[in-house]
């Protein structure tokens, strides 16, 4: 890839919100603000409705919090309206909640854990092979109904119209480009949907920083790639004292030095998309996409025990 300014890789965080607070994640967005790395983190609208827990758009500290770092260049996306059960109507209405807030809709989404209300979700989110393992092993699965026209659940018009991105699959490696290059990409059957983009997994600090250690950036950096990672900000990453992890302050004072592009997750991907002829996938490409996907999760399984 060639990527602005003459920079030699492109790097950036989706954070999100699950059991987030101004508390114990502000610390962290200050640390990027002072290392110039500009990222995005995605919010809920209501309160959570089930064990998850963490503040919201409506909570004035956490809103206030929100928009300092939108000012600093950082964006704000969804991950569903809240943690829980919520029904069209909700939905709809969390839409017009956050467009109120932000003076725009959202238009990049991520599917949080087991919402009903979760898009195109369980083994819909797969191609046909994996489908049809997850149905023949796993027997009866979990459904999600956000794409399904006669569900109370059904928000599909609204992801249509508004939501550009939607995360799905999310790699160990830090060069996210090596496992899915052609994202931004186009399912034909997923009719509600737009574009699709992959990520690398740093859903703990455990998993971030040997995802951004010292030897992978310099990797990232050789092979001119992106890293987009998938991570939870409220999840370790300040200690009980109150600091700020010190490998992960050591792996981003490493990475912030270097010659990258350091941009919220949309840029980057209408940057992607903007540089693409074709943007419509097929089966075989999503096939594949699922079998390094599940290679991948099986290592993962054998390293972190999750």
């Amino acid at each position: 890839m060639k990527w602005p300014l003459n920079r030699e890789f492109a790097f950036t965080i989706i954070d999100d919100t699950d059991n987030s607070t101004v508390e114990n994640v502000k610390p962290i967005y200050e640390y990027l603000i002072s290392k110039n790395l500009k990222t995005t983190k995605t919010v809920w609208v209501f309160p959570s409705r089930n064990s998850f827990k963490g503040q919201t758009i409506q909570d004035k500290d956490y809103l206030e919090f929100l928009r300092r770092i939108e000012h600093e260049g950082f964006e704000i996306q969804l991950h569903n309206v809240g943690s829980g059960i919520f029904k069209r109507q909700e939905i709809i209405k969390g839409f017009k909640i956050f467009n109120e807030t932000f003076d725009r809709y959202p238009i990049l989404h991520i599917n949080h854990s087991s919402n009903p209300d979760n898009i195109y979700w369980g083994y819909k989110r797969y191609g046909t092979i994996l489908r049809f393992l997850v149905k023949l092993f796993k027997g009866k699965t979990r459904r999600f109904y956000g794409d399904e026209t006669d569900s109370e659940y059904f928000w599909g018009d609204l992801s249509a119209k508004h939501i550009k991105y939607i995360r799905n699959r999310v790699f160990n490696g830090v060069n996210t480009l090596n496992y899915d290059p052609q994202m931004p990409f186009i399912e034909k059957n997923k009719k509600y949907s737009n574009y699709w983009f992959s990520s690398s997994d740093g859903h703990t600090v455990e998993e971030f920083n040997d995802l951004i250690a010292r030897g992978n950036i310099d990797k990232l950096i050789a092979e001119n790639g992106l890293c987009i990672v998938y991570t939870h900000f409220a999840k370790g990453f300040l200690e009980k004292d109150g600091e700020i992890n010190r490998t992960f302050k050591e792996n981003i004072d490493y990475l912030s030095s270097q010659n990258g592009w350091f941009a919220p997750v949309t840029e980057i991907l209408d940057y992607l998309l903007e540089s693409k002829r074709k943007n419509t996938v097929n089966l075989f490409y999503i096939n594949l996409l699922d079998f390094k996907w599940l290679i991948q999760r099986i290592r993962k399984k054998i390293k972190y025990g999750r």
